[in-house]
């Protein structure tokens, strides 16, 4: 299990799995049976890449190998621990939840990400009663410092993780635990790790809200001042974040003792969640050719992390447990028109490890091309034949401007039929194609210029999708 703790933390803090986890498992059957589970699964991965609820109904069962299986069996074995523990009411909440992890960790290394999202709830749920059993005196002081250090850091990133698979929930009860206050600079990098978590979850939550706005309002000059300053309260916290964290890095480098150097992990969240929050309320996708050098950063620190990762035969590891470079390089291909970087950030993508905490890169690597074909393919035939306003794009080292507004997809998302179906798409739409109810589609929305109104619209469209991993 060591030789694989630095991985499944993905770059991210390393304490729970090299500190809590070992020093448990020696005295715990439950755990010690889901680490040799985890290590097990690591050596043989067997993964699912179906996109999220949309398991293929046609698939066979998976064939095992004895390594799996054997994995499988010891997994069994900790959740039949931990059932009769709970059944005698002679559960340790404390050792729950340290197991609950480590099956949410069992489940997404296969790629179950339904499953893995039942347990993350049932560990929320035990971090709240364990919270309250510390105010009361129940639980121990030391158990309470790793909960607070450790453990809820862990289940914040995984959440945060969580929130790429569309309609989930995040337990904003979390943001208890952590201090954000930027104003005296980061005591150490475990705060700037733990506030842009935060900042990172927040970021995905309010651009939920923001869209869900701006479809109601249906237009920018309609969005409502109290979303335009919570957008901007948002991104004065993320350069208050970029400066305190340049300012650790620089005052720890003075001490020999206490090296701290850039991480590349947090370098390129906080690019993510820079771009993300510009194109929060907006119109048109051509806010983002602003965030050229925030794309460059994105794919030149998960070169870094990659290199870092690679195994001595230069494959990635099958897993991270934790937040590592799939968002944000996913991010790129999709939001970044420059046509050289998004294809240095779709290859990127496609080496980096398979499945990283509840994000799975390989269906999301089909979908980025998809998307960014489509987009190239579009801005030819509006060049050809134009019809939008010229847009007046300020002169960059990027290409950018080569896709135009009106070529350019905005929202997306794959169903099949009466599964997870935009209400948009109707029973026409589909039997057009004349294909079986299996089939996967991609829906997606571009802006078309109303040249009598002159204001943008959005249409939708939808076509087969072909995914074979």
């Amino acid at each position: 299990m060591q030789h694989v703790s630095q991985h499944l933390a993905g770059g991210m803090n390393i304490d729970f799995w090299t500190g809590v986890v070992p020093q448990i498992c020696r005295s715990e059957p439950a755990v010690w049976n889901a680490v040799i589970a985890i290590s097990a699964l690591y050596e043989n991965p067997k993964q699912c890449m179906d996109f999220h609820f949309l398991r293929d109904r046609r698939n066979k069962a998976h064939l095992l190998n004895h390594a799996q299986q054997d994995a499988l069996t010891w997994y069994s074995r900790s959740i039949s621990t931990v059932s009769s523990q709970i059944q005698r009411d002679s559960a340790d909440p404390y050792i729950a939840l340290i197991s609950c992890a480590l099956f949410i960790c069992v489940e997404t290394i296969q790629g179950h990400m339904e499953q893995a999202l039942e347990l993350y709830r049932q560990g929320i749920t035990l971090i709240l009663e364990l919270r309250a059993q510390i105010g009361h005196g129940v639980v121990s002081i030391s158990k309470g410092v790793l909960l607070e250090r450790s453990i809820v850091p862990l289940f914040l990133r995984l959440g945060a993780s969580s929130l790429t698979i569309s309609g989930t929930q995040f337990p904003i009860e979390l943001f208890a635990f952590i201090e954000t206050d930027m104003s005296a600079d980061f005591a150490s990098v475990y705060s700037a790790r733990s506030i842009m978590s935060v900042l990172a979850t927040e970021v995905i939550l309010f651009e939920r809200e923001a869209n869900l706005h701006l479809r109601e309002v249906g237009a920018e000059a309609a969005v409502s001042p109290a979303m335009i300053a919570k957008k901007e309260a948002l991104r004065v916290r993320l350069v208050e974040w970029h400066r305190a964290y340049t300012n650790l890095c620089q005052r720890n480098r003075s001490v020999l003792t206490l090296p701290v150097y850039p991480e590349p992990i947090l370098l390129t969240y906080h690019a993510t969640a820079l771009i993300c929050v510009t194109g929060c309320l907006k119109q048109q996708e051509t806010v983002f050719d602003a965030h050229f050098a925030d794309f460059a950063t994105i794919v030149a620190q998960s070169r870094l992390i990659l290199d870092t990762s690679a195994g001595p035969n230069g494959v990635q590891p099958p897993f991270t447990f934790e937040m590592s470079v799939g968002v944000p390089l996913a991010m790129t291909v999709l939001r970044c028109r420059d046509p050289t970087l998004r294809r240095r950030a779709l290859d990127l993508l496609r080496l980096s490890p398979p499945i990283q905490g509840f994000f799975k890169c390989a269906p999301v690597a089909l979908l980025s091309e998809m998307l960014m074909k489509l987009e190239e393919g579009y801005g030819l035939a509006v060049r050809e034949n134009t019809s939008a306003p010229s847009q007046k794009v300020e002169a960059t080292t990027s290409q950018a401007a080569l896709i135009p507004e009106e070529a350019r997809i905005h929202e997306y998302g794959i169903f099949r039929p009466n599964e997870w179906q935009p209400l948009w798409v109707t029973e026409e739409d589909l039997t057009a194609f004349s294909l079986s109810p299996n089939q996967l589609y991609l829906g997606f929305s571009r802006n078309q210029y109303d040249k009598e109104s002159n204001t943008w619209r959005q249409i939708y469209q939808c076509i087969p999708l072909e995914a074979n991993f």
